[in-house]
């Protein structure tokens, strides 16, 4: 809905007509253009039924037509072929259809009261009319001759309405208190919504839409004011025509009843009177009050084919005019822009290009269980670089959920060495062997150091502190960082052999340190390396 404040300024505005008719004398009940926009038919109860040309701003006198009663409805099929009047009495139904260039009227019989609706199908082909005897019938144009029905309702009938593809007829009781939709073809009721009776009397139209294009919500609506409750004329509802179900929110804003309703043929512009002395101008798609404008007595309107103009009937006593105002630009901009959005976001929704063809779902795709194996054996090359072989000799395996973390080298310094590391105590690396002490040269200890940072030992507590098994030879690697350790008597060897041995945290290596490391280890007397 528009904010209050667009509203205040659109009552300010002024909606001035560019064009006033008159000649009728009594109340003019309806109005309706020719498909070329340049001349428009209307009916009063002065029992008259009147041509105008709008170029010339007046009546065309020879096309007048006078019935025996009141004129409540007048139509003009969309190829202008046919103009027609329908009216009447409490006695008699009157239905005439006049045919324009050679001037023969026909009429339908078969009505026992006042006709007070009508509506040509689209094709051009069907009549269909609407009584206070309380029945709605569908009649050929071309032959007069009665096509289908009566299709029998529970109160006088006040608006007929075909569907877009004429297959079916939509009949709205003449208080707006019950809703209905007929097959054409069976002749029978789909579906019916309210009772009859019910207050006030409106005769407003009702319209059709068709959303089959975008493929979204119903594939047909129905426009129309209904009466939920006594006297609530006062909103526009849209409805599901296949269920009578109420679609998104009304149209409201008028605070007495809707007397006239128009919807632009490209169905971007609604327009609807009321006896609240207003005019109201609708975004249809987005339902939201462009403009309101005060013109006193209103009773009916519409617009013209290309929307540009609205026209309007004005009911005061002694003066019964019909006013012709063109449509504000911006507000007929804004409502087209609106509707061209919401068609364009429509079928982007529902585009081939954002939905797969039916029948070529993409299958659903299924957990594949993955299989934990354990490593083969590293084997040795001793041609590989060292690197390389370091690092396919002192790998990790994978955590289970069989239990802990079972590493080659993941055992206590005192226990046995692995099977598959008891025979390489003397793996030779670059020219030199492990279990021998490497010369005393800083450059060696700084190549272990940049080549073997990730198997720097990680404490959570401090570095823990090992007991050593005696003149044990080792060959796992250990960090430059070592963890401490304590000296134990070496009972097998001379206390003047130099060695010293060390084990890193679990998970990682131990390195035999022998000699100077980095230039800052000393013999002691004993003959055990101490720290400096």
């Amino acid at each position: 809905m528009a904010s209050t404040s667009t509203k205040t300024a659109a009552r300010k505005s002024i909606l001035s007509p560019s064009m006033i008719l008159k000649g009728h004398g009594q109340r003019i009940y309806s109005i309706s253009y020719f498909p070329d926009g340049q001349r428009m038919t209307s009916g009063s109860w002065d029992k008259t039924a009147r041509q105008w040309d709008l170029k010339a701003g007046k009546e065309i006198e020879e096309a007048q037509s006078v019935c025996d009663g009141r004129v409540y409805a007048v139509a003009v099929s969309r190829d202008g072929r046919w103009a027609v009047t329908c009216g009447g009495d409490g006695n008699h139904g009157e239905l005439k259809a006049c045919e324009v260039e050679i001037g023969i009227v026909k009429t339908f019989e078969g009505h026992s009261r006042e006709i007070t609706c009508i509506d040509i199908s689209a094709d051009n082909a069907w009549l269909a009319s609407g009584s206070w005897d309380y029945t709605a019938r569908i009649w050929n144009l071309e032959t007069g001759k009665l096509v289908a029905g009566p299709f029998k309702s529970e109160g006088p009938v006040g608006a007929v309405q075909f569907s877009t593809d004429s297959r079916k007829l939509a009949v709205k009781s003449n208080t707006g208190a019950y809703l209905e939709v007929w097959d054409v073809q069976s002749q029978k009721l789909d579906v019916r919504r309210g009772e009859y009776p019910g207050i006030p009397i409106t005769y407003a139209p009702i319209f059709w839409t068709n959303n089959n294009k975008t493929g979204s919500g119903p594939n047909k609506t129905i426009i129309a004011t209904f009466n939920f409750t006594e006297d609530e004329l006062t909103k526009i509802y849209q409805f599901d025509a296949s269920t009578l179900e109420t679609v998104g929110i009304p149209y409201q804003g008028h605070t007495r009843h809707v007397t006239g309703l128009a919807l632009s043929f490209d169905h971007a512009l609604l327009a609807s009177a009321s006896f609240d002395n207003t005019i109201k101008l609708w975004a249809f798609e987005s339902r939201q009050l462009l403009a309101s404008f005060d013109i006193q007595n209103i009773l009916r309107l519409v617009l013209s084919p290309d929307s540009r103009q609205l026209a309007y009937t004005v009911d005061t006593e002694g003066d019964c005019k019909i006013c012709i105002c063109d449509t504000p630009p911006n507000i007929l901009a804004q409502a087209r822009n609106i509707a061209r959005k919401r068609a364009n976001l429509d079928h982007l929704l529902h585009s081939d290009a954002t939905r797969p063809p039916a029948g070529q779902r993409k299958p659903p795709i299924h957990a594949i269980p993955t299989v934990q194996t354990r490593r083969p054996p590293p084997t040795n090359d001793s041609q590989q670089p060292v690197f390389i072989r370091l690092r396919q000799l002192l790998h990790f395996i994978p955590r289970t959920n069989a239990g802990p973390p079972r590493d080659p080298l993941d055992a206590p310094a005192t226990s046995p060495l692995p099977s598959s590391l008891s025979g390489q105590t003397a793996t030779r690396f670059n020219q030199f062997e492990i279990s021998s002490p490497p010369p005393p040269s800083n450059s060696v200890v700084q190549s272990l150091r940049q080549h073997l940072s990730f198997l720097v030992p990680r404490h959570r507590h401090g570095p823990p502190v090992v007991d050593v098994a005696p003149n044990r030879k080792f060959t796992r690697l250990a960090a430059a960082k070592l963890p401490e350790y304590k000296k134990v008597d070496d009972t097998r060897h001379p206390s003047s052999q130099q060695g010293a041995m060390c084990i890193g945290a679990k998970r990682f290596f131990a390195i035999v340190r022998v000699g100077h490391m980095d230039g800052a280890t000393s013999t002691n007397s004993g003959g055990a390396p101490s720290r400096s």
